[in-house]
């Protein structure tokens, strides 16, 4: 009778057996659940490095480098599979340089291509050429860079390249200011359990 009454009291108890009941949840009652405490299969995954994507790639690369009212074209390119290259690997990359929107009156001399690697730990110079090499067009620079072993661990490569130029002021004035252009060429290293 006192269960009869107390449930007469609750609200929302329908029946004498939902108050006394306890094999079975109340009706509306939310079950509880314990999460199991199963491992994970994939517990701790280790990432592995992957190579960047680089400007030699595909063998070949053309950079222009604006010099006021001309450009400077460099094209590098290569016979080797650069996306192998690591930092022991042997490199060797081929250099053409020219001048682009400029005419053939006013002549423009290289006085020094260098070249600097550097792998982020040392920087070298790679390279130097010094003279006067005529690139009024349509004549060419052309050269080949065999980069250095870089340090071990290395992830990149970069290729700093410097052209001196010494360009006419007035066609046939044999006066001439200098300008110089720079350009960077970067190179993804291998390393220890990357992928391409």
């Amino acid at each position: 009778m006192a269960a009869a009454v107390l449930c007469g009291s609750l609200t929302g108890c329908g029946s004498l057996e939902q108050l006394t009941s306890s094999s079975k949840p109340l009706v509306g009652a939310e079950k509880s659940t314990t999460p199991s405490a199963s491992p994970s299969a994939s517990a701790s995954a280790v990432a592995v490095p992957v190579r960047a994507s680089g400007q030699l790639d595909t063998g070949s690369v053309t950079h222009r480098v604006k010099q006021g009212d001309f450009s400077v074209q460099l094209t590098y390119w290569t016979s080797d599979n650069a996306k192998l290259y690591t930092a022991e690997t042997a490199k060797t990359i081929n250099v053409a340089t020219h001048i682009e929107d400029a005419d053939s009156a006013h002549r423009v001399i290289v006085t020094t291509f260098e070249v600097t690697q550097d792998d982020g730990t040392k920087r070298d110079v790679l390279k130097t050429d010094s003279g006067k090499f005529d690139v009024t067009p349509p004549f060419p620079y052309n050269t080949v860079v065999t980069p250095a072993a870089a340090t071990a661990g290395a992830t990149e490569l970069t290729l700093t390249v410097r052209l001196e130029l010494l360009v006419e002021t007035a066609a046939k004035s044999n006066q001439f200011y200098r300008s110089t252009a720079l350009d960077t060429l970067t190179l993804p290293l291998l390393t220890n359990g990357a992928t391409r």
